[in-house]
């Protein structure tokens, strides 16, 4: 099932009949049927009439608000599972420092195996310093094990980032260069991708944490902090780099994004109409399986299915296991 994302500046959505429809100052831009729709996300100023809302919480379906430049700001989504002993047996686990400290470590140890994945798996062409970046990489890693608190967890994982980047901007053949990380705001084209793959994947899974009943606020790794969702940002750990990586790559060294799918605004990069239209559809590619062949499934279904092991997890007192890249067989073509 696909979401439909509007980004038309003044678009305005209302129902019709058994149909949603948009249109822009009294033209129609499009109509579809809700049957297979999972979502739809609103981008900027995207109008939507209260009859429109009504009949799409009565179907199930959840709309998400963006911000013209992809800033996630909620969600507007129907009643959802009321299962409060889940959120009990989250309370506790989050309570027991020792278990807390082992699920927090097993998050960290995953996303390094998942970067060093990436490094492993790449066809090399000119850097054959990346090698001795996963050495620091695995180095670094042993000291996962050994770790007291979340605070010295992150910092690990924060050095392991900063290596795996280096590294990351030399698997690019484009037009463009990467750097490092910057966001906000993000300063070049390949730090736009990522940003908004990454902020949409966290609306994904905030949607699948909140549908289970869990307490997205309150997360094992990254801890309490007013108005974020914490737990949200434990489980994207495991999805970065088999998903966001990988797809940003192949937007890029595929040439399925250009220079001209980018505009400059103030001192910022933004992507534009068109760049945003390629990258919603390769982003629904991948999340629906359509990206990894006929016999793929999607990366929506996979975190669906994380979140009902943690679920599972939580409530039985038993280990989770992670996403890992290179084991589970979710996975887009390059």
């Amino acid at each position: 099932m696909a979401v439909i994302y509007m980004k038309e500046q003044g678009s305005f959505v209302q129902k019709k009949g058994g149909r949603i429809a948009v249109s822009k100052n009294s033209q129609p831009l499009m109509e579809f049927p809700v049957s297979n729709i999972e979502g739809i996300a609103l981008m900027g100023n995207v109008q939507i009439t209260a009859q429109a809302l009504h009949f799409l919480l009565q179907q199930g379906i959840d709309i998400s608000h963006y911000t013209y430049g992809g800033q996630y700001l909620g969600q507007t989504a129907a009643e959802s599972s009321k299962n409060i002993f889940l959120r009990f047996s989250q309370y506790e686990l989050y309570n027991n420092e020792i278990k807390r400290l082992e699920f927090a470590k097993d998050i960290v140890a995953n996303k390094i195996e998942n970067q060093l994945e990436m490094l492993r798996s790449h066809r090399w062409e000119g850097y054959p310093e990346w090698k001795e970046d996963a050495a620091r990489i695995r180095k670094m890693k042993e000291k996962v094990c050994s770790a007291e608190t979340a605070n010295e967890l992150l910092g690990i994982e924060g050095m392991c980032s900063n290596i795996y980047f280096r590294a990351f901007g030399h698997m690019f053949c484009c037009e463009f260069e990467f750097h490092g990380r910057n966001r906000r705001p993000p300063r070049d084209p390949v730090n736009v991708i990522i940003s908004l793959g990454y902020t949409f994947l966290t609306k994904e899974i905030c949607a699948a944490l909140e549908a289970e009943s869990f307490e997205p606020y309150l997360g094992l790794l990254h801890g309490i902090r007013y108005g974020r969702k914490s737990l949200a940002l434990d489980i994207i750990e495991e999805f970065r780099q088999p998903v966001i990586d990988r797809m940003t790559l192949k937007l890029f060294n595929k040439r399925m994004l250009s220079k001209y799918d980018f505009d400059m605004e103030e001192d910022r990069v933004i992507l534009n109409t068109e760049g945003f239209r390629k990258f919603c559809a390769e982003y629904e590619k991948w999340m629906s399986g359509k990206a990894g062949g006929e016999n793929a499934s999607g990366f929506r279904g996979a975190i669906r299915r994380q979140v009902g092991l943690l679920k599972q997890c939580i409530q039985k007192d038993v280990r989770y296991i992670p996403f890992r890249l290179g084991v589970h067989d979710v996975r887009g073509k390059l």
